[in-house]
């Protein structure tokens, strides 16, 4: 079969190698350095298949391909609430968890409308299928295979799935951009600059569709859906490479401490003035002085920026440079600190060891003890033979 490519084809091509590429870093650096990396890359690969898809269906070389026949819309369909999951870990911290399952609901509603199609159809058969419609791109992604929904379901309701996830992410994007609007030179910035043009650009995968349907040839409308998606990705594709603390996933507060390591003390009060230092002074002593969350096993940074509403390189700068110490000497801190009183008082005697370590939040007897002999100069045992000798 000679290969004919017209300007779509190429669009199309020149996009999916952008996006396997700008996916695969992602998600090869979101394993070693930011993890919330992996869903946007994920995202990203999702989206760059199913417009490979539309490019193959649009030429009519699908016929060459027929084991991928109706897998296109799966990825589709999860592009959209990766992109989510990411800007929500970025901003709020949040990982995801068993409840955010429902996410992914719609792609495995349509993997169970067309498993017959997809599982127990035979090679031939997807490949006669695909003769019948391939003349029509149009309809083709009508999805007339479906055992549930009309014809042309899918595509509808993937566009609006789509605006609901877009919605919601640029309102995140939106909170998150106006709270750090006053701090320069920071991650942060940089990331929702990007963020902007990537989530900005998936307005053209629904709404020239939703204003010129009606209106205009169908197979005008089939790009209006899908050759869309192929320039989604050249924009927000090469603009990340503009942006490459984003790219390799370089941490929020690692960028803010190493481009600060070299400042004197008046220039890191750029972004830790007087008023800041108190407030965050203020959270830490709500937070692990009266709540005492530092109490919870594994605490984290981020668990401590979540509590504060305090950005959670802003707490590692404040923690490294006015308190002179680091997150986990803080944390330990407080938690032999509150162990000592907790032994001073009596009330737990009955405890062992290893129950004391427990209540004050170590994992485990040896991170106790090694901790309470950093702060206090003795162990746990000596420091109860101590107490006891002064009674």
């Amino acid at each position: 079969m000679e290969l004919v490519l017209g300007w779509k084809d190429l669009i199309y091509l020149g996009s999916n190698l952008i996006g396997f590429l700008i996916g695969i870093l992602l998600v090869f650096y979101g394993f070693q350095k930011q993890k919330a990396n992996i869903l946007i890359g994920l995202s990203f690969l999702f989206l760059t298949y199913a417009v490979f898809l539309a490019f193959l269906i649009d030429s009519g070389y699908h016929i060459q391909l027929p084991h991928l026949y109706r897998t296109g819309n799966i990825a589709a369909l999860l592009f959209a609430p990766l992109a989510f999951l990411y800007i929500r870990q970025v901003v709020e911290n949040r990982k995801i968890s068993i409840r955010d399952f429902y996410h992914f609901l719609p792609a495995l509603v349509y993997l169970a409308d067309f498993s017959p199609v997809l599982f127990l159809t035979s090679v031939e058969e997807k490949r006669q299928l695909i003769q019948s419609e391939i003349e029509d791109p149009v309809v083709f992604v009508y999805f007339n295979q479906s055992r549930f929904f009309p014809s042309n379901f899918y595509t509808l309701a993937r566009t609006f799935l789509i605006f609901i996830y877009w919605f919601f992410s640029i309102r995140i994007l939106y909170q998150y951009g106006k709270r750090y609007a006053d701090l320069s030179q920071t991650f942060g910035k940089e990331w929702v600059t990007w963020m902007k043009i990537y989530v900005y650009s998936e307005l053209i995968l629904f709404l020239p569709f939703v204003i010129l349907a009606r209106f205009v040839d169908l197979s005008v409308g089939y790009d209006l859906i899908h050759l869309t998606g192929a320039i989604v990705i050249l924009s927000s594709g090469i603009a990340i490479f503009f942006f490459p603390k984003v790219l390799y996933g370089i941490n929020e507060f690692e960028f803010i401490l190493a481009t600060q390591k070299e400042k004197t003390k008046p220039e890191i009060s750029d972004v830790l003035n007087s008023e800041k230092e108190l407030h965050i002074q203020e959270q830490l002593n709500l937070i692990l002085a009266k709540e005492k969350k530092h109490l919870q096993k594994g605490y984290s940074i981020n668990d401590l920026a979540k509590d504060t509403q305090i950005p959670a390189y802003l707490l590692t700068l404040f923690i490294n440079r006015i308190l002179q110490t680091n997150f986990s000497d803080l944390i330990n801190q407080h938690r032999i600190e509150e162990c000592c009183f907790l032994m001073d008082s009596g009330k737990l005697k009955h405890l062992t060891l290893e129950g004391l370590a427990d209540v004050c939040g170590f994992s485990n007897r040896n991170s106790f003890s090694g901790a309470f002999k950093k702060f206090k100069g003795m162990t746990p045992s000596q420091y109860q033979k101590s107490r006891s000798s002064l009674t």
